[in-house]
């Protein structure tokens, strides 16, 4: 049993940093990179980014975090373990996680997408400024919620080794 919690626990820590590494990048990198750009053009390359990230593997990696998280939870109250708390917290930071980006990134992700192409430069203005603003500040509380998260599954699973 141990063994399998320790595994569970290894994939958990794995796939949700790299969750969490994937939204640090845009919180980081991509929004502020986009900042200094045209809106027809920050518009466009939001478009093409939004739509290639839910990308099978991506998908795969988000899902067996949630996976991995929950068999951790299961084990750890199968278990009796003192590990069962900072577990259920870690998963509920990363179903957070999850609401955040299917409640809010993902709205607007697609209205972005699906908006008509805009023909002037007022549109193209309108287009972003109802996207970014509020699409980066959603995707600052996933970069907190799915770091939190990896960082108690790696508490929990260093508590797990010396128990």
């Amino acid at each position: 049993m141990k063994t399998i919690m320790a595994v569970a626990m290894a994939v958990a820590i794995v796939t949700t940093g790299l969750v969490a590494g994937t939204v640090f990048a845009y919180s980081n990198s991509v929004m502020p990179g986009l900042r200094k750009i045209d809106d027809r053009s920050m518009v466009l390359a939001i478009r093409a980014l939004v739509s290639s990230v839910a990308n099978p593997v991506f998908l795969c990696v988000s899902a067996l975090a949630l996976v991995s998280q929950l068999v951790s939870v299961v084990l750890a109250f199968t278990a009796g373990t003192s590990l069962a708390l900072p577990v259920v917290l870690g998963l509920v930071l990363y179903l957070l996680t999850l609401a955040l980006t299917y409640a809010g990134n993902i709205p607007l992700n697609l209205a972005i997408i699906k908006a008509p192409i805009p023909q002037t430069d007022e549109q193209w203005h309108a287009l972003r400024h109802a996207f970014e603003r509020k699409w980066t500040i959603i995707n600052h509380g996933r970069v907190l919620a799915a770091t939190l998260s990896c960082v108690i599954f790696t508490a929990a699973m260093a508590m797990h080794v010396t128990d």
